[in-house]
């Protein structure tokens, strides 16, 4: 008999602490196009829904496609995957699955009537987006792409398309440095989540970059990822920038320490850790964009 609790179950589905990075996506767009003298309460709602709609069926999703290729094993060292362990039952998944596709087209619907049709083609790749990461006939995560995949659909698809959606110019220089600046710090998530899982990934055929590059590579590209996403916050800086950056550099560093001195489950704070940062860097943002001469 399970020793976990229902609620325990469902968030070991949903896994809440990966929401950080979809929601912290969004803020910097809502952010920097508050700035730019872009807003609307309503619209900002939607974005947010969608975002934690989008990461959710994403989880989702991956368990699920995971699930069905095995690639879940005794070897797992991560969090609770309630489906692989049959505490979950496959109708409840596919259901919970449908509902969060469904509150992501309502919104994802809603913003396009506000908005524009060729939108529809975004919503579109980021369902495709969804099930490439872990699906088709060349799953991005099953072949070294994933923090690529996590680049683009946590980091400029997200920030560029809610500032448009905003009214704001999709090709204003600073808004790929932000959007760039988050899709880095998001990576660096599943950064150490393939570390983490570098012995089950290698004993089930699962190519991530870590596999590929071996496991020293991986602290290596996570500080290249912080450091490069700190230093694209460059068009924001100010006198009192560095006060606010201090900030992001311990708790950053801090969660580097824990990636180079941690093995198996304990992996799992450190994931907790950049989770953690990719959601101070966006309040950074917002932060620095308030401080912003203007």
């Amino acid at each position: 008999m399970s020793t976990y609790s229902r609620p325990q179950l469902w968030l070991g589905l949903l896994r809440p602490k990966t929401l950080f990075s979809g929601l912290s996506s969004v803020l910097v767009a809502i952010g920097y196009a508050y700035s730019q003298s872009h807003s609307s309460w309503l619209i900002s709602v939607l974005l947010i829904l969608l975002a934690v709609s989008a990461q959710i069926a994403s989880n989702i999703a991956n368990d699920l496609i995971d699930y069905k290729r095995g690639a879940d094993t005794e070897y797992r060292t991560g969090p609770l995957r309630p489906l692989s362990k049959g505490l979950i039952s496959l109708r409840e998944v596919r259901a919970a699955l449908a509902v969060s596709l469904v509150v992501l087209l309502t919104c994802g619907l809603s913003l396009i009537a506000m908005s524009s049709w060729w939108l529809l083609l975004v919503g579109l790749a980021i369902v495709l987006g969804i099930f490439a990461y872990s699906g088709g006939p060349y799953p991005l995560s099953y072949n070294g792409f994933g923090e690529v995949a996590v680049l683009i659909f946590f980091g400029w698809v997200p920030v560029v398309t809610s500032y448009y959606i905003l009214g704001g110019d999709p090709l204003d220089s600073t808004l790929w440095h932000l959007a760039t600046a988050i899709g880095l710090a998001s990576a660096n998530i599943l950064l150490v989540n393939n570390y983490r899982d570098y012995a089950e990934d290698s004993q089930t055929g699962k190519r991530t970059i870590v596999v590929r590059f071996g496991r020293d590579f991986a602290p290596r590209l996570y500080m290249t990822n912080g450091l490069l996403a700190m230093g694209l916050l460059y068009p924001l800086f100010s006198t009192w920038s560095w006060v606010l950056l201090q900030i992001y550099i311990l708790s950053f560093l801090q969660a580097h320490r824990s990636l180079q001195r941690s093995e198996g489950e304990a992996l799992n704070r450190t994931l907790a850790l950049t989770a953690r940062n990719v959601f101070v860097l966006a309040l950074i943002i917002l932060g620095l964009l308030w401080l912003r001469p203007v």
